[in-house]
């Protein structure tokens, strides 16, 4: 059964925002998001359509496009922004990664995601992950976290004390996802949270969830890639595309730092839409949640 293991609003990292806590996106609702529907599971299990809900809605768009090239590095790897070819000019983000073993709640991992070459473009997403802070000292991150974000986009909003307070998680880490394009951040990103390591409920370990993302960039700095971001419980086994060209793929799941989930980027391979997925326990058996509809909608 699949279900969420993150969290898929902004949280309290960016938004001191009443929408916020009623779950409102600031600004139009970006429906190309990362992570679709629904809060993260904690104590009871919820039956979802999670990961096909999403996608299935999602009107997807772009031109000539290309297969992802995952980044061999990126697996396991912390790497500091402002490192490589994202750093350029004031896009490229504060160079600051924890050192290995140290979860300092100020000092985020980051880990390229993903990579590729479309429309003669080089796209990257990124995700920063910021450890879980002490409820004390909760607002004192989530400040760290709005002034990185905020540059990219001004519609988010200072948070407030009180936000923090009410909003703070006391299993989860906090997580930045963002696309980054011929080496500059654009103006869209997806905050949330993702169970910190040994608060991931055990009921949660096979569970995955995803969705389209970036294709709204607040910046109007379109991505040159369709490209399915999907979080995977460590019991997710792989994950298998099967693309109406009769092609099929395994993507590379990724970790960021000390996460108990990972992360997958999925691109189109050009104009090619996927037929069906499938996705499996580390066992082989093939997990429920079968009609998952990420990237079967024809390119626009």
């Amino acid at each position: 059964m699949s279900a969420h293991v993150d969290g898929d609003k902004d949280l309290w990292v960016g938004l001191g925002l009443a929408e916020a806590a009623a779950g409102a996106k600031v600004g139009p609702a970006p429906v190309a998001d990362i992570v679709a529907g629904g809060r993260r599971l904690r104590n009871r299990r919820r039956t979802v359509v999670g990961a096909v809900a999403l996608a299935s809605v999602v009107a997807l768009s772009g031109g000539a496009l290309t297969q992802l090239r995952p980044d061999p590095a990126a697996t396991g790897a912390a790497v500091a922004a402002g490192s490589g070819p994202v750093a350029v000019g004031p896009a490229a983000a504060p160079a600051t990664t924890a050192a290995p073993g140290v979860r300092d709640p100020f000092t985020p991992v980051r880990v390229r995601l993903g990579q590729g070459v479309a429309n003669g473009k080089t796209w990257e997403i990124w995700q920063a992950l910021w450890p879980l802070a002490p409820k004390d000292r909760a607002y004192e991150q989530a400040l760290a976290v709005w002034q990185e974000r905020a540059p990219f986009d001004s519609n988010i909003a200072k948070p407030t004390p009180a936000f923090v307070a009410q909003y703070w998680q006391a299993d989860s880490d906090v997580i930045d996802t963002y696309f980054v394009v011929d080496g500059v951040r654009i103006g869209h990103d997806s905050a949330g949270d993702t169970p910190a390591p040994g608060r991931l409920d055990p009921r949660s370990a096979a569970d995955f969830s995803g969705g389209l993302f970036g294709r709204s960039s607040k910046d109007g700095i379109v991505p040159p890639v369709d490209v399915v971001v999907i979080s995977l419980g460590p019991d997710v086994g792989r994950v298998v595309v099967h693309w109406a060209d009769g092609t099929s793929t395994e993507p590379e799941a990724v970790t960021v730092g000390d996460s108990p989930t990972r992360r997958m980027v999925v691109a189109r391979p050009g104009t090619v839409r996927a037929k069906s997925w499938e996705f499996y326990d580390k066992a082989g058996n093939r997990l429920q949640d079968r009609d998952a509809k990420f990237l079967t909608e024809p390119a626009s």
